[in-house]
């Protein structure tokens, strides 16, 4: 597209010439919002996990710390699986855990 010498264009040029400019825009636009939609829905996958809180699963009977079983093993859980524990001895009742208590 050669490019029109402004200064002798006429005032309905110009405008036509920024209707033109604008249309291309707008195209433009939509296909870059296409784009970063796009970008958007394949970073939210992996991401919509991130932040949300999870009871804990361990707990130890002394000192009352806990771990949810995510991430690196907890310090405390760690020592005593060393120490020749089992990590089920730290289990947290599921029952207790949801607050629920079962009825009979």
């Amino acid at each position: 597209m050669p490019t029109p010498d402004i200064k002798s264009l006429s005032v309905p040029e110009l405008l036509a010439l920024r209707q033109d400019i604008d249309k291309q825009l707008q195209a433009h636009r939509a296909e870059l919002q296409a784009q970063l939609a796009q970008i958007r829905s394949v970073d939210s996958r992996t991401s919509h996990i991130k932040g949300i809180k999870v009871p804990p699963k361990y707990r130890h009977p002394k000192t009352g710390e806990t771990w949810t079983g995510r991430g690196g093993v907890a310090g405390w859980l760690a020592k005593e699986i060393a120490a020749g524990r089992k990590r089920e001895d730290f289990l947290i009742d599921k029952l207790a855990r949801n607050g629920r208590a079962k009825t009979k």
